[in-house]
């Protein structure tokens, strides 16, 4: 229909009117019948009907139109519906299963969390108890190294103290149960030099009349380990003489060592430090 309406040609210069390849002459020029005898008589109807060809052309351009919309919608349904099967397809796990949708699958993992045991709740309450037994008894044994550390060096820093303060100290009426006392608290190459020397030193000390008290200041150890240790000390002399005047005091500073002798802690030996 509309390629025969597109041949309509305009008027000529005679006032005729061409429909297609036949002529159509106005009322006025001829009142006889169409000239052209085999046209189709549905092609050449009066100038009514060109108004109804033009009405139907718009409502098959209306009709194709709305046909093309359809097919659109279609195409972009079918496209959607592909994208969803390739999505869910995509996340199938190596089961087989297929994983529910994104929105879906926060909601999914929740459902699949299950709260613990009774047996396993046990068994890490037995790993917590007994990891916190383990760490109080390493506190506890600690505790216990530090104090049995500190009571051996008191008692190694007490026979520095004790050893110091009778070997400087001498009453000259006393002198011989002074020096046999220091031997006795003494072992090791300092016991041998005092008794190689002891008969000297009491002779000297009632010769002199003069008479000697040691007092430790202070006393740390410095280095220890369970049967000996070095001991540093600082002690002060005060000296008498025989017409009963004092001396100035004087200070010293000894490296003392102490070895254990028959469960006894003893000096070993002792050197002045400047």
């Amino acid at each position: 229909m509309r390629n025969a309406l597109s041949v309509v040609r305009p008027h000529s210069a005679s006032g005729q009117r061409f429909w297609g390849d036949n002529v159509i002459l106005r009322a006025s020029d001829s009142p006889g019948p169409v000239t052209d005898s085999d046209a189709d008589p549905a092609t050449t109807e009066a100038p009514a009907s060109l108004a109804e060809a033009e009405e139907e052309v718009s409502r098959a351009e209306a009709r194709a139109e709305a046909a093309r919309a359809r097919a659109a919608e279609l195409r972009r349904q079918a496209e959607a519906s592909s994208g969803d099967q390739s999505d869910t397809a995509a996340v199938e796990d190596d089961a087989g299963e297929t994983e529910p949708a994104p929105a879906q699958s926060r909601r999914w993992r929740l459902r699949r969390v299950r709260r613990p045991g009774k047996k396993a709740a046990s068994s890490c309450a037995a790993i917590v108890i007994a990891a916190s037994a383990a760490a109080s008894g390493y506190m506890v044994w600690q505790h216990l190294s530090l104090v049995r550390e500190h009571r051996h060096a008191a008692e190694f820093a007490e026979a520095a103290r004790r050893g110091v303060e009778m070997m400087m100290s001498i009453d000259p009426d006393h002198a011989k149960e002074n020096v046999q006392r220091t031997i006795d608290e003494t072992t090791g190459p300092l016991k041998s030099q005092l008794e190689a020397t002891s008969t000297y030193m009491v002779k000297s000390a009632q010769d002199a009349k003069v008479t000697t008290k040691a007092t430790v200041e202070d006393a740390a150890v410095e280095s220890m380990t369970d049967n000996s240790a070095v001991v540093l000390v600082v002690a002060k002399s005060d000296t008498i003489n025989p017409d009963k005047s004092k001396r100035p005091s004087v200070f010293w500073r000894l490296s003392v060592n102490i070895d254990r002798d028959g469960g006894q802690l003893k000096m070993s030996k002792l050197d002045f430090v400047q």
